[in-house]
């Protein structure tokens, strides 16, 4: 499991590495910019991505990463993902945050 953020501020950062670690202990989160965001995407089943929002959208770089570079394997990903693990992600958030 890895988490990929961006983050101007480090909000977007923290919440990335605490949800991670919650769910994972072992878990890493790398910034989106980073060289090793894509091999850590291709090495990992469970990929959370944070983002902060701007203008109620998610950021160009975002946008452009995601679309460009990332899609073929975030498809995979996704397609791979099961009502198991969803349910496994809700239980984690709702710990956290109770």
């Amino acid at each position: 499991m890895v988490g990929i953020y961006l983050s101007g501020t480090g909000n977007t950062k923290y919440c990335i590495e605490k949800l991670v670690s919650l769910i994972h202990s072992s878990a890493k989160a790398i910034p989106m910019e980073s060289p090793e965001a894509i091999s850590a995407i291709q090495q990992n089943e469970e990929i959370y991505i944070g983002y902060p929002t701007q203008f109620s959208n998610a950021p160009y770089m975002v946008i452009k990463l995601t679309f460009q570079k990332w899609m073929p394997l975030l498809l995979i990903h996704i397609r791979m993902a099961t009502i198991r693990s969803l349910k496994e992600l809700a239980r984690h958030l709702k710990m956290a945050f109770s």
